[in-house]
C-alpha cells in the first residue's frame, strides 16, 4: 500500500501544482482576461448588428424579387392573352382556312413566347423574343393586307405561315 499511497500524493501533489499555477497565471493575466472578455463581447455584439443589418438587406432584396417576378407574370399573362387574341382575329378573318393551322399558329407563337420568357441564357432569350416578335408581325401583316384586300382572295395567312415553315414555299 505504501506505494499506492506514495502515488496518490504524487498525483495530488500534481493536481495542487496545476491549480496553483494556474491560479497564479489567472492572477497574473486577469487584466489580460478582462480586456479579451470585453473584446470578445464587443465582437459579439458588432456581429449581432451586421447580421440584423444583413437580415434586413435580404428582406428587402427578396421583396423586390418578389415584385419582379409578381410583375413579370402579369407581364407573361398579358402576352398569352394577346396571343389567344391574334387566334381569335385569325380564325375569325381566315374563315376557309382549317381550325388546325389557325390553332398550330397559336401554339408556335405560344411555345415562342414560353422560349423567349424562360431561357436563361439571354443571347437565346433575345434570339426568341426576335423569332416572336418576327412572327407576331408577320401576322399582323398578314391582317392587315386581308384588311385592304377586301376581295377576300386569300384563305391562307402566307406570311405567318412562310415564317413559320421557312421554306418559301406559296400555299395558296
Amino acid at each position: 500500500m505504501a506505494i499506492s499511497e506514495e502515488l496518490g500524493r504524487f498525483i495530488a501533489g500534481i493536481i495542487e501544482t496545476i491549480k496553483t499555477e494556474s491560479f497564479e497565471w489567472k492572477k497574473k493575466h486577469q487584466a489580460d482576461l478582462l480586456k479579451m472578455r470585453e473584446e470578445k463581447a464587443i465582437a459579439e455584439k458588432k456581429i449581432e448588428q451586421q447580421i440584423e443589418e444583413m437580415e434586413v438587406r435580404f428582406k428587402g432584396y427578396r421583396k423586390r424579387i418578389e415584385m419582379e417576378e409578381e410583375h413579370h407574370i402579369q407581364q407573361f399573362g398579358e402576352f398569352l392573352d394577346s396571343i389567344d387574341d391574334m387566334k381569335a382575329e385569325i380564325l375569325k378573318h381566315y374563315v376557309q382556312m382549317p381550325r388546325p393551322i389557325g390553332l398550330m399558329i397559336h401554339h408556335h407563337a405560344t411555345e415562342l413566347l414560353k422560349d423567349a420568357w424562360h431561357s436563361p441564357d439571354a443571347r437565346e432569350r433575345l434570339r426568341q423574343q426576335n423569332k416572336f416578335t418576327q412572327l407576331m408581325l408577320a401576322v399582323s401583316k398578314d391582317l392587315a393586307e386581308l384588311a385592304e384586300n377586301s376581295s377576300g382572295g386569300k384563305t391562307l395567312p402566307e406570311k405567318t405561315l412562310k415564317l413559320m415553315t421557312n421554306d418559301g414555299v406559296k400555299l395558296n
